[in-house]
């Protein structure tokens, strides 16, 4: 079933969405990849199942390989905190969706990634907007984790965290028509969202194997505010990164 918040409509309703100058852009893109093969049809959205985005350039450098999908629940206050660590693997919106099956209500994410698996971030993100989660980024999120983000009713970042976009490559880390044309559908969508025309900029000039940070001025054009709203009732594990101290729930 297509996801409701990322249904992709005709081009002569969306178009006017993305910013002309930035759509003119990805387009010419898209005709030097086209050539003379003028019966290549839009890609559907369906077809996103093949579609998989690069794990973070500088995480496989260190890492070597990208790490699976951590999902933990963490008692808050006010509900149950799903505390995200790693990368979006196959089968981990399944997952994520069954969390929501359990009587502690979810109220939002800690969220930190290097991406991974385009379809099941999507989904993620679709899910995460219909719940109308706040997220919070703890450290870094990147790729499809930044759409995750944009999803949020309220989004808040750590004094540290980073919001890294690129475009997206296909299952063989190869930047093909049917990737930049899925790219470009993105962009429509983000700007449904609200986000600002200069990071929506930056996701379709960024290619796969780069990335490129989101500023002060992008993350202000997202309403994003600094600091973990969640109180957490028990403390968390060590990550190996420094965690913000949380005040009590009676504080």
């Amino acid at each position: 079933m297509e996801p409701v918040f990322f249904r992709v409509t005709g081009a002569r309703e969306t178009g006017a969405v993305v910013p002309s100058l930035i759509y003119r852009y990805f387009e010419s893109r898209i005709g030097s990849k086209t050539g003379s093969s003028r019966g290549v049809g839009l890609v559907s959205f369906s077809g996103v199942l093949m579609v998989r985005v690069l794990c973070l350039l500088v995480a496989t450098m260190l890492s070597g390989t990208c790490s699976a999908l951590e999902i933990q629940r963490v008692a808050a206050c006010s509900g149950v905190v799903l505390r995200l660590r790693g990368d979006f693997r196959d089968g981990d919106y399944a997952r994520f969706k069954s969390q929501f099956r359990k009587t502690d209500v979810v109220i939002g994410l800690d969220l930190s990634s290097a991406g991974g698996d385009f379809e099941e971030g999507v989904q993620i993100a679709n899910l995460a907007h219909e719940k109308k989660l706040s997220v919070y980024v703890a450290e870094e999120c990147i790729s499809v984790c930044a759409f995750v983000f944009f999803a949020a009713t309220k989004r808040y970042l750590g004094p540290d965290s980073r919001i890294g976009v690129h475009s997206i490559s296909n299952s063989r880390d190869i930047e093909d028509l049917s990737s930049m044309r899925l790219t470009l559908k993105l962009a429509r969508l983000s700007a449904k969202l609200g986000v600002p025309k200069s990071a929506i900029g930056k996701l379709v000039t960024t290619r796969p194997s780069n990335i490129t940070y989101l500023d002060a001025a992008d993350l202000s054009g997202l309403d994003t505010s600094v600091g973990n709203p969640y109180h957490y009732r028990r403390p968390e594990k060590s990550s190996g990164a420094a965690e913000e101290q949380q005040q009590s729930c009676s504080g």
